[in-house]
C-alpha cells in the first residue's frame, strides 16, 4: 500500500474561513483527507472550539475529493444512535468519503467541566466497546434490538445507511485496552504525535488495523515548540517520515505548526517531503 497523506486543522484559534481555505487547498494539493478533532475546550487553550461534526460537515460540502474525519471523536459526547445517523448523514452528503475515527476521551477536565461524564477511562473504554456493537447496525440502516451494560436501544426499523459498505474506521490511543479494541475492531489504528517515538514497540500491538501516525510539522526551527514536533527542511523531514514507513505507517497525518505558513507550507510538503516518502 503505497503512503498516503492526510492535513491534521485542530479548529482552534482559526476562524472556519481560515479551515475551509486550508482544507480547500489540502485537496487541491493532492491531501487524502482532512482531519479535525473532537474538542469544545482544551486545558491553557482560552476561547475554546468550533464544534468537530460540524465543521466536517461544512468542508465536506465544500468539496469534492478529500475524505474528512476527525481524530479523534469522543464517544462520551454523542450516544451511539446519535453518532451513527450523523455518520449516515455525512457520509451521504460526502458522497462517501466520511472517515470515523472515534477514542474514549483524552481531556477529563473537559468531561467533567463541561458536563458530560465524570466516568473514569476503564469505563470509557467498555462503553466505546459496546458503543461499536450498536454502531455497526444504525451506519448499516439495520435494526437495532441491544440490551448491554452502557446502552439499551429498540428500533426495530433501522434507518437509511451510509454510501460507503463500511465507513472506515480509526481508533486512536496507545493503552493496552485501546490498543486491544483497535486490534480487534479498527480498520486503522492512529498514533499521536507525542507516541510517535514509541512506533517500533507499538505497531506490532496493532495487528491487522493499518497504522496512521500524527506529526506535527515545522520547517524551521523554533525554541517555543515542544520536542516531538518535527523541524527542519524537507530532506529531514522527509528522511523521520521514511524511517516511520519502514515501520509500516501507512498514512501520514500532519499539522503544520507554523501559523504564518499557510498554504504555502502545504504546498512545500507536498512538493518537497511527500514524493520522497513515496518513492514518487
Amino acid at each position: 500500500m503505497k503512503p498516503t497523506f492526510g492535513l491534521y486543522l485542530p479548529q482552534v484559534r482559526r476562524s472556519f474561513a481560515e479551515l475551509a481555505t486550508l482544507a480547500e487547498a489540502a485537496e487541491d494539493l493532492g491531501f487524502e483527507a482532512v482531519w479535525f478533532m473532537d474538542h469544545l475546550a482544551l486545558p491553557g487553550v482560552p476561547g475554546g472550539a468550533l464544534e468537530g461534526w460540524t465543521v466536517a460537515t461544512a468542508i465536506a460540502a465544500r468539496t469534492s475529493v478529500v475524505r474528512v474525519g476527525h481524530l479523534v471523536l469522543c464517544e462520551s459526547f454523542r450516544n451511539p444512535v446519535l453518532l451513527g445517523r450523523m455518520a449516515v448523514t455525512l457520509d451521504q452528503i460526502s458522497g462517501g468519503r466520511l472517515n470515523l475515527g472515534l477514542g474514549w476521551g483524552s481531556s477529563p477536565s473537559e468531561l467533567t467541566g463541561l458536563g458530560f461524564t465524570p466516568d473514569p477511562p476503564v469505563v470509557r473504554r467498555a462503553r466505546l466497546a459496546e458503543l461499536l456493537d450498536v454502531l455497526d447496525l444504525v451506519v448499516g440502516g439495520r435494526p437495532v434490538d441491544h440490551a448491554g451494560a452502557f446502552f439499551t436501544v429498540r428500533d426495530p426499523q433501522g434507518g437509511p445507511a451510509a454510501v460507503q459498505p463500511r465507513i472506515p474506521l480509526t481508533i486512536g490511543g496507545v493503552g493496552k485496552g485501546t490498543m486491544a479494541l483497535a486490534r480487534e475492531r479498527a480498520d486503522w489504528w492512529n498514533c499521536w504525535a507525542p507516541d510517535t517515538a514509541r512506533l517500533g514497540e507499538l505497531i506490532p500491538q496493532a495487528g491487522p488495523a493499518r497504522v496512521s501516525a500524527n506529526y506535527e510539522i515545522a520547517f524551521s526551527h523554533r525554541a517555543d515548540v515542544p520536542g516531538f514536533v518535527l523541524t527542519g527542511p524537507p530532506r529531514d523531514l522527509a528522511r523521520r517520515l521514511c524511517a516511520d514507513r519502514d515501520l509500516g505507517v501507512r498514512h501520514f497525518v500532519v499539522q503544520m505548526v507554523d501559523p504564518a505558513g499557510g498554504v504555502g507550507d502545504l504546498r512545500r510538503f507536498m512538493d518537497e517531503v511527500a514524493p520522497a516518502v513515496t518513492g514518487g
